[in-house]
């Protein structure tokens, strides 16, 4: 059945009902009912509208009405304005105007108009220009997810993020709260939950349906009068007119934007390094995305970027090493992945390994963990995992497998080590299929090895991060399970503070270290007044003989930690 249009808002804001008017000045736009013949329209023209004077109405096509119009016959105006059906009140005759082969009356400027919508199911489209900020607040989470609405309805609304931040939505699920902000400083906190997901053709955002959750009168009264603020910015410039019309009080901005002042900063190593870091992952984020739309690792892109990644080490491998470690803003799964891909590139390639062997051990390190979001969402979400789920967690292995059949360049020998092998364990306690030693190749160990250092100096659900002496404790004080030999290389090649630590000196000053020596010796340090990784604190750099101002390294810190 037909949804019934519900009972007309009555407008009587000047601006707005000027907007309306004017959308009924388009041909064919506008009708005349005389109100002892409700269900007569008359098509007439409504040729001009002069703001608080008058309205003009041409009747040339229908000049049989004219009597009726001069004996003061009761009559009203209405027509579709942006999908609304609009009606005037009884109008007012001023007078019949003299146009020569033209019959036209002006009438007294209605003080209100009545807008009629099929409310439960009438959306609002915003135009590209109409930027709504949305708040999308999962659960679970503490940063919220920047976007802008796309349309707007009572029922719920669609909502544009950037490949960026959509990669941290899973699918369906609840949100603690979904806010709505309206650049004129309008803003309104919802229950809500994402139900569907559709891409962009671009790949570069996605578009989440979401429904509106537990809406309160009050909630639905606002959000229909912000329903018709949109449609009324948007008649305000769809049609050609000379008169300047004032915006909508939701889209007036109250006061220009502050710009932040310019950050006076030391020129540091790694800009480009780091603007094109940014690439790769966002090509991640996308493949995430792609991955559980059902779709496969695009083979082409992992090339093109594995090389990306490689020709990156090549340029300024201090830089690389320093952007890996601290690249905040990304999901963990492709933070770590990268960081793994460089770490076990450096490694191959100080064992001289081939190129094209490198290239096939980076591609398989960005995507080794990306078929942990193939899992149900109790899995890969999950703090704690009991016996049964661990081991079903270890699918996600076979997952991705199935989703890499089409890069038929990769070498069958790496991607059984760095993707299907990284997990397992010398003692035969690792997964997916419980490898004891003697199954487990060099390149799988030394893989093994890098893994978990990065995964455990990154946050968790179930602890934070570790510091780098604790890591490199476990290693040496987990022989059952980890390559002794190649725990040892990795500390000696990558030093007991590796590039990207957070270091405090004597002097009670925090840096980073930005560059080691052969010896493993912190050579460079980039200041910082804060343990948050944060791009804007770009201290200054100082190297050899002006670190020995700051005294000695009294301990490394855990980033986030104080």
């Amino acid at each position: 059945m037909e949804q019934q249009i519900d009972a007309p808002t009555r407008i009587d804001h000047p601006g707005e009902c000027l907007s309306l008017l004017e959308g009924l000045c388009q041909p064919g736009g506008a009708s005349l009912l005389f109100s002892a013949q409700p269900g007569q329209p008359h098509p007439v023209l409504l040729m001009d509208v002069e703001h608080g004077e008058r309205l003009v109405i041409d009747i040339t096509a229908v000049p049989e009405l004219a009597g009726r119009i001069v004996r003061n016959d009761p009559f009203y105006l209405c027509g579709q304005v942006d999908g609304a059906m609009l009606r005037t009140p009884s109008l007012t005759v001023i007078e019949r105007l003299d146009v020569p082969q033209r019959v036209q009356f002006s009438c007294a400027y209605p003080q209100w108009l009545d807008l009629l919508h099929r409310r439960g199911s009438y959306r609002a489209e915003l135009r590209s220009d109409m930027l709504v900020q949305v708040e999308l607040h999962p659960e679970g989470t503490e940063q919220p997810l920047l976007g802008r609405l796309a349309n707007l309805s009572l029922g719920g609304c669609l909502v544009e993020l950037p490949a960026s931040q959509a990669v941290r939505i899973d699918g369906p699920q609840q949100l603690e709260l979904l806010v709505l902000n309206f650049p004129g400083g309008q803003r309104l906190a919802m229950g809500a939950r994402v139900c569907h997901i559709r891409s962009e053709p671009d790949w570069q955002s996605l578009r989440f349906g979401c429904q509106f959750v537990g809406v309160s009168a009050d909630q639905e009264r606002r959000l229909w009068l912000y329903v018709r603020e949109i449609e009324r910015e948007k008649a305000r410039t769809s049609h050609d007119s000379s008169r300047v019309l004032q915006p909508s009080a939701l889209f007036a901005q109250r006061t220009p934007p502050v710009q932040p002042p310019p950050i006076a900063r030391t020129s540091l190593p790694g800009g480009s390094i780091v603007r094109r870091l940014g690439r790769v992952a966002a090509y991640l984020d996308t493949q995430l995305i792609k991955l559980r739309l059902g779709g496969a690792i695009d083979s082409k892109q992992l090339s093109q970027h594995s090389d990306l990644l490689l020709s990156l080490l090549a340029e300024d491998r201090d830089a690389l090493l320093f952007a890996v470690q601290n690249h905040p803003g990304e999901p963990q799964l492709v933070q770590h992945g990268i960081a793994l891909g460089v770490r076990l590139a450096d490694l191959a390639q100080a064992r001289g390994l081939p190129r094209q062997a490198v290239k096939a051990i980076v591609a398989s390190a960005l995507v080794h963990d990306l078929g942990k979001v193939l899992l149900p969402t109790e899995l890969h979400r999950a703090s704690h995992l009991d016996a049964g789920q661990r081991q079903a967690f270890g699918a996600h292995v076979g997952l991705l497998r199935e989703r890499l059949e089409g890069c038929k360049w990769l070498a069958a020998p790496v991607i059984d080590a760095v993707i299907g092998s990284i997990n397992e364990r010398l003692d035969g306690s690792g997964y997916p299929r419980a490898v004891p030693a003697d199954g487990i190749g060099e390149l799988a160990r030394m893989a093994a090895v890098v893994d978990v250092v990065d995964a455990m100096g990154r946050p968790r659900a179930d602890r934070p991060a570790q510091s780098i002496d604790t890591i490199y404790r476990h290693l040496l004080g987990s022989a059952s399970q980890f390559d002794a030999q190649w725990s040892q290389h990795y500390i000696r090649h990558f030093g007991l503070i590796p590039v990207g630590s957070l270091v405090r000196f004597s002097s009670g000053q925090l840096a980073w270290v930005r560059r080691l020596d052969r010896e493993g010796r912190i050579t460079a340090v980039q200041l910082t007044s804060s343990a948050v990784v944060n791009p804007q604190d770009a201290g200054a750099l100082l190297s050899d003989g002006e670190l020995a101002g700051l005294g000695r390294v009294e301990s490394v810190v855990v980033p986030g930690a104080e």
